[in-house]
C-alpha cells in the first residue's frame, strides 16, 4: 500500500511539474495547475491514509491472534484440570469399593507374603497333610540310615 500511494503521488507532482513549467499565462492554465496540484495533494493524503488503515488492519490481526492463543491455551488448562479431577475421582471410588485384606497371612514355603481372606477348610487340611507328610519322610530317612538292608529273618541271607 506504501508504494502505490507514493508512486500516485510521485506520478501526480510530475504532473504538477510540467504543467507548471509549460508555456501559457493564461487563467485557464493556472487553474488547471492549481486542480491538479490539489489532486496531487489528496492522492498523498490518500496514500497516508491506506498506510494508516493497513497499518491498524495488522495491529487488529496481531491482537486476535493473541486473544485466539490465550484462549485456545484457556481451554486446555480447562480441559487438563477437569481430567484430572476425574481421574482423582475415580481412583477415590476405586479405593472405597475395595475391601481391606484383613486376613491372617499364609502359611507355607510357597505362600509368597500373601494374605489369606479366609480360611479355606479343604486348603488347610491339605496344608496339614503335606505338612505330616513331610515329617514322616524326614523321620523315616533318619532311621533308616542305621541299617540299609530290610530286617528279614535270622539265616535268610545265608
Amino acid at each position: 500500500m506504501k508504494k502505490i500511494g507514493f508512486f500516485i503521488a510521485l506520478v501526480l507532482l510530475v504532473l504538477l511539474a510540467a504543467a507548471a513549467c509549460g508555456p501559457g499565462d493564461n487563467a485557464v492554465e493556472i487553474a488547471q495547475a492549481q486542480s491538479v496540484i490539489e489532486a496531487a495533494r489528496a492522492a498523498q493524503h490518500a496514500a497516508r491514509a491506506a498506510q494508516i488503515a493497513s497499518q491498524g488492519l495488522s495491529d487488529v490481526g496481531r491482537g486476535q491472534t493473541l486473544i485466539l492463543i490465550l484462549l485456545t491455551l484457556v481451554v486446555a488448562l480447562l480441559i487438563g484440570v477437569a481430567a484430572y479431577i476425574v481421574i482423582q475421582r475415580q481412583v477415590w471410588k476405586h479405593s472405597q469399593v475395595q475391601p481391606k485384606n484383613n486376613g491372617r497371612w499364609m502359611s507355607g514355603p510357597n505362600a509368597h507374603w500373601k494374605r489369606v481372606d479366609a480360611l479355606d477348610p479343604y486348603q488347610q487340611l491339605l496344608l496339614q497333610q503335606q505338612m505330616l507328610l513331610t515329617q514322616l519322610l524326614q523321620q523315616s530317612q533318619v532311621e533308616s540310615e542305621d541299617d540299609d538292608r530290610p530286617q528279614l529273618p535270622a539265616g535268610w541271607w545265608g
